[in-house]
């Protein structure tokens, strides 16, 4: 029998993120990143007896199987570009705080185009809003039916 409400939606299965898969706790040989009550958190002591694994964010960036792209576009982008670069590097470590695997893989810088890909689709909405608030334009989010994932674009001309 069909749903009647389509608001309601499974989960969509991530299979770079099994909380199962970890040891309790857990620490990542690549970045450090700490799995511990089916969380992950960053750490200044690695807990003894702590299985050695790679998080679900190092996995991602070693396969460029990226969660979310962000591209940026237009004049005011190559006019402004050391700001809108700053913003988003605050933005990177403002969400690796909070929720360490939010990552950003890769940063191709074209001149007036900028193209982000990010490990998850969070981030890469979060840096899509901090670069819209912070120098206006026009931004446009999507995600596709059935994936977890964002495509991001922002475009601005002018001063």
């Amino acid at each position: 029998m069909a749903r009647g409400n389509k608001l309601i939606q499974d989960d969509i299965h991530d299979p770079y993120f099994v909380r199962e898969r970890y040891r309790d706790p857990s620490i990542c040989e690549k970045c450090g990143v700490l799995f511990r009550n089916k969380a992950f958190e960053w750490t200044q002591k690695t807990p003894s007896g702590a299985a050695k694994m790679i998080c679900p964010a190092c996995r991602r960036i070693e396969d460029g199987f990226e969660g979310g792209i962000v591209v940026l576009e237009g004049d005011f982008l190559a006019r402004h570009k050391p700001d809108i670069l700053n913003t988003i590097e605050n933005t990177e470590e403002a969400e690796k705080r909070k929720r360490p695997l939010e990552r950003i893989i890769s940063i191709n810088d074209q001149g007036s185009r900028i193209e982000l890909r990010t490990t998850y689709e969070h981030i890469a909405r979060r840096i899509g809003e901090a670069i819209r608030k912070a120098f206006k334009g026009d931004l446009t989010l999507q995600y596709p039916t059935g994936e977890k994932y964002a495509r991001v674009f922002w475009r601005r001309n002018g001063h």
